[in-house]
């Protein structure tokens, strides 16, 4: 029996991305698709202290294939969108695009297609994204047609960005999904297309509107758009409230094409690249997600501390968020997020790090998306 999705947010497999989604109320897991990046596996190096003298200051990469039964940890029974990320901070080892690695595209990526059907459970899960590089051409195509035999959807990822956006120069998408169209056995049931505008930071409607140009939704099983404008650092991006773009980026995609296959995603409050620290090291700080009268997220608001590097501002910080007028906590289902901001204020023990208020932000936000959305009614039947 098919499900109904409305939301489908893209999640690293880092630990505070998967705690927030595991966060998640039951009834908001089983109406979301996430499109799951995943990220290499460390590794390990041997101490110089290792009891075995010839292991001392080794390496010993990180096993790929433990990211299997990872995921089907955290996702459970449910379906999702398997990719790669393309954070060249992210991709630790299994990742590499040549001897074997994920990657490489050797024999029509057979370590991805490999990857993909070693678990039955694993593969019946997972839609996974057909790795494109147009320098590799014929092992794409052998790649495509692999997939093609083993998996009732496929999905691509096309970063929705050019150098340009004259309308002169013609947008290079729709010959991408002619391609990989013309390649398949099932057509239009079949093929996702993940139209990434990555961060956006000043929404610019004509700049959306290239990325959509001549794209023929009638090839598609599903258009869905996805953006995220969570500055990677908060320090630089201005005072709060900060503007979210994301509704409005997948708004123009629903409003321009018309047609009922064009879905909302996002990167679930989270910046698309990861970010280092900078010298000073981190600030304590909270965020929360302002809603219009409609629930719609309108703008990312927080407070920050002044110690660096010290959990001991968080309660104190906490107390401010819930006194803060424009802070409402969700009343129509259980969230995670809001529970543990009203936990801390009381001078709750746990949240001593940034890496659990990021999974408290992102928990609220994708909570509140989905209840938007869903109210909308759009939904992607698999």
């Amino acid at each position: 029996m098919q499900k109904r999705y409305y939301y489908f947010p893209i999640l690293k497999t880092r630990t505070s991305e998967v705690n927030a989604y595991e966060a998640l109320d039951f009834s908001v897991k089983s109406e979301i698709l996430p499109i799951i990046e995943m990220t290499g596996e460390l590794g390990y190096t041997y101490s110089s202290k290792c009891k075995d003298e010839k292991m001392r200051g080794k390496r010993r990469p990180g096993d790929i294939n433990k990211k299997v039964q990872k995921i089907l940890n955290f996702m459970e029974n449910r379906r999702f969108v398997l990719d790669i990320t393309d954070d060249e901070a992210l991709k630790y080892d299994g990742l590499s695009n040549r001897n074997g690695g994920l990657l490489d595209p050797a024999d029509g990526y057979r370590a991805w297609c490999n990857f993909l059907r070693q678990n039955t459970t694993f593969k019946k899960q997972v839609i996974p994204t057909i790795q494109f590089d147009t320098t590799y051409m014929s092992e794409v195509e052998k790649q495509i047609e692999e997939l093609d035999k083993e998996f009732d959807y496929l999905a691509i990822k096309l970063p929705a960005h050019t150098n340009s956006t004259d309308s002169l120069e013609p947008n290079p998408i729709p010959q991408i999904i002619d391609y990989v169209y013309a390649k398949l056995s099932n057509n239009n049931a079949k093929l996702l297309i993940i139209l990434d505008y990555a961060y956006v930071s000043d929404f610019d409607e004509k700049t959306v509107q290239y990325g959509l140009s001549n794209i023929d939704t009638a090839k598609l099983k599903a258009l869905i758009v996805v953006s995220s404008s969570f500055p990677a650092s908060v320090r630089n991006a201005g005072k709060p409230p900060l503007p979210i773009h994301e509704n409005d980026i997948s708004d123009v995609a629903i409003n321009t094409l018309q047609k009922n296959n064009v879905f909302h995603g996002d990167y679930s409050s989270i910046h698309p690249i990861r970010y280092e620290m900078g010298g000073g090291g981190w600030i304590p700080r909270i965020d929360y997600i302002i809603r219009d009268s409609t629930g719609r997220a309108i703008k990312y608001a927080y407070f920050r501390g002044n110690k660096a590097n010290t959990s001991s501002e968080y309660t104190g910080l906490a107390q401010q968020v819930i006194a803060a007028p424009n802070y409402v906590p969700i009343t129509k289902l259980s969230v995670i997020g809001d529970q543990r901001i009203a936990a801390k204020a009381r001078n709750g023990a746990e949240g001593k790090s940034p890496s659990y208020w990021i999974t408290v932000r992102s928990n609220i936000y994708m909570t509140t998306q989905y209840l938007y959305l869903k109210a909308h009614g759009l939904f992607l039947s698999l």
